[in-house]
């Protein structure tokens, strides 16, 4: 087994996306596990500079495999604009590119509340990048209204999931910030909806992958972020 981890001890730009490049060359697969799109690493790669947010740096070297693993949130528009970014400079992402279907997504009324909640305490206020990530990372260990992006390809439980969710966020929301204007759960359904069919192809079970992998002697590089 051969397996190797980079982590930050500090509070970013440590050059962590550096050393995943460097890195790169002697493993087969970089392995994105945590965080969401409040950050990411910048990476010169072929003379060309690259701002990656949620794409683990190994996507610039399409002999490798790259994953998001199960602990990333995910703002799935985000993830797609980075991705056609990529694509335009160095061509469509193919299957050496996957995506954990335990991943949990963020959704509008996560950026909504983290706002929201920012605006409330005033002084107080953590100064958050408003990307609704730690309102993301909340649902998923409350479990109650954490929607993952399996969950996105099985439209009717999607659907209802959204429609419980989404009312009982409004309610939320409005009680922070009474000037809140409720949220439309059918339109985010339908925008949501057209972000799972364009992801549909790289989204597996990452988990059973990786463990197979390892199994199989493949060396896995763990980006930290």
């Amino acid at each position: 087994m051969s397996a190797t981890s980079i982590i930050g001890l500090q509070w970013g730009d440590e050059a962590k996306g550096k050393f995943v490049d460097l890195l790169t060359e002697e493993h087969d697969i970089v392995v994105r596990y945590l965080g969401g799109n409040n950050a990411g690493h910048t990476v010169v790669f072929g003379g060309e500079t690259y701002k990656l947010s949620l794409l683990p740096a190994g996507i610039l070297h399409p002999e490798k495999v790259s994953v998001i693993a199960t602990g990333v949130v995910i703002n799935p528009q985000a993830l797609l604009v980075e991705m056609d970014g990529i694509a335009k400079r160095n061509g469509p992402i193919g299957s050496n590119f996957k995506i954990s279907d335990r991943a949990h997504v963020i959704f509008p009324y996560h950026m909504l509340e983290e706002a929201a909640l920012e605006k409330s305490l005033k002084d107080e206020a953590i100064g958050t990048t408003m990307r609704g990530i730690g309102t993301c990372y909340r649902e998923k260990a409350g479990r109650t209204h954490a929607i993952r992006l399996g969950d996105m390809l099985r439209p009717e439980l999607f659907h209802k999931k959204l429609i419980d969710i989404v009312a009982f966020k409004n309610r939320i929301l409005k009680a922070i910030d009474p000037e809140i204007e409720n949220l439309d759960a059918e339109a985010i359904f339908a925008e949501y909806s057209g972000y799972a069919e364009r992801l549909k192809p790289y989204i597996t079970d990452t988990t059973a992958f990786l463990h197979k992998q390892l199994a199989a002697g493949k060396r896995l590089l763990f980006e930290g972020a």
